[in-house]
């Protein structure tokens, strides 16, 4: 106990990834329909272990690494359940709130989950929150920096950074808006490591007006006091302010999954998360190594009577780089008679599918009773 609030070290946070881009693979066809009908039989032992309604929706997708996602978010929406609540795998029925977000409906007096899952670019992540105490809620979500960069690169060069930026406006808070507009950017952001260097005031300025690709940039910058200058490529800078409205994107969609809403909830543009700086990307990454995590993310709703500001409380967020494209983020939020920890999130942890998934699954089947 911390004064009268209780805290939750005894809630149980689980953060898990699965890569789906090895499993399952499959013949190209001619119809990207075809493709996702042959998950009958490579993907058969996965499929067999899901309610037919669910499979059936994951046969109704168009094309194949959807529906790979999409099996992959049932598969750890069933073990978690499993796992944790010594459920049946057949008893492990998920249920969905109004704007999608699943939850699992049972009878327990003292033992509550909320849990969520996010995907993108073949990667499928869910967290959850396992606790005595009611009211923890819990968001995720991940980005893929390189899964639409040909198609923003074109934008860009067509019609500028700020353009591209403004076809996201209606989903971002005016504050937000205008910091990814600034492009304030450190060297660190742009890849440059040089000891006792300071960006000018002017090189500020250049950076923060960039907005086209294939140009090299002269930056004036300080040296130990010293004036010198660099040149960088433009592509750098510019693949540094998407990548800085990616982790914005991630960790605002992280606090609207938590929350149970959706990008249409009315208080969107009164929700503000400041100063995003984006984990570095993990250099020479082959996976999904995970790299820099960045928290402590000052998080505030505005009231539309009055256009105060009230900082939000007893919510934890961070950020968490894997590999070179990919970004994850993680949301728990509690009652106020609850302290929240910012070191109580843990690691992502990547899952085996026959291992960590498949082999438990089919053990509960087989004796219903959970193989812990």
């Amino acid at each position: 106990m911390v004064g009268s609030q209780e805290d939750t070290s005894d809630t149980k946070i689980v953060r898990w990834l699965l890569d789906t881009r090895p499993l399952w693979p499959v013949t190209a066809k001619a119809k990207t329909k075809e493709e996702v009908q042959e998950l009958k039989n490579v993907a058969s032992r996965a499929l067999n272990l899901l309610p037919e309604s669910e499979q059936a929706s994951i046969l109704r997708y168009h094309h194949i690494k959807d529906a790979k996602m999409s099996l992959a978010s049932h598969l750890l929406k069933h073990l978690v359940i499993t796992k944790y609540f010594s459920v049946p795998w057949l008893e492990s029925t998920i249920s969905h709130k109004r704007y999608g977000k699943p939850y699992f409906l049972h009878e327990y007096q003292n033992k509550f989950i909320d849990f969520n899952v996010s995907h993108q670019a073949g990667i499928v992540v869910l967290i959850a929150a396992i606790s005595r105490r009611s009211g923890i809620s819990v968001g995720t979500d991940v980005v893929c920096t390189h899964e639409r960069r040909d198609a923003d690169h074109a934008h860009v060069d067509k019609e500028g950074f700020l353009d591209w930026l403004a076809m996201y406006e209606d989903v971002f808070a005016e504050s937000e808006i205008d910091y990814l507009r600034q492009g304030s950017l450190s060297l660190e952001e742009i890849g440059l490591d040089v000891r006792g260097a300071t960006l000018t005031t002017l090189a500020k300025d250049v950076l923060s007006t960039c907005e086209r690709r294939d140009q090299k940039i002269n930056l004036a910058i300080l040296v130990d006091g010293k004036l010198s200058e660099i040149q960088v490529d433009s592509n750098v800078i510019i693949d540094a302010k998407i990548r800085k409205f990616y982790a914005s994107w991630c960790l605002r969609e992280t606090f609207i999954k938590m929350i149970g809403e959706a990008f249409t909830a009315s208080w969107l543009k009164d929700l503000e998360i400041l100063r995003v700086k984006p984990p570095k990307a993990v250099p020479e990454a082959n996976g999904l190594e995970e790299g820099e995590v960045i928290k402590g993310f000052k998080i505030y709703l505005k009231k539309k009577t009055d256009s105060t500001k009230t900082l939000v409380k007893n919510v934890m967020i961070d950020i968490t780089s894997l590999g070179l494209g990919y970004m994850v983020a993680g949301a728990i939020s509690a009652p106020e008679d609850l302290k929240v920890s910012r070191n109580h999130m843990g690691k992502w942890h990547i899952l085996d599918l026959y291992t960590d998934i498949i082999e438990i699954a089919e053990s509960s089947l087989n004796s219903h009773t959970l193989v812990k």
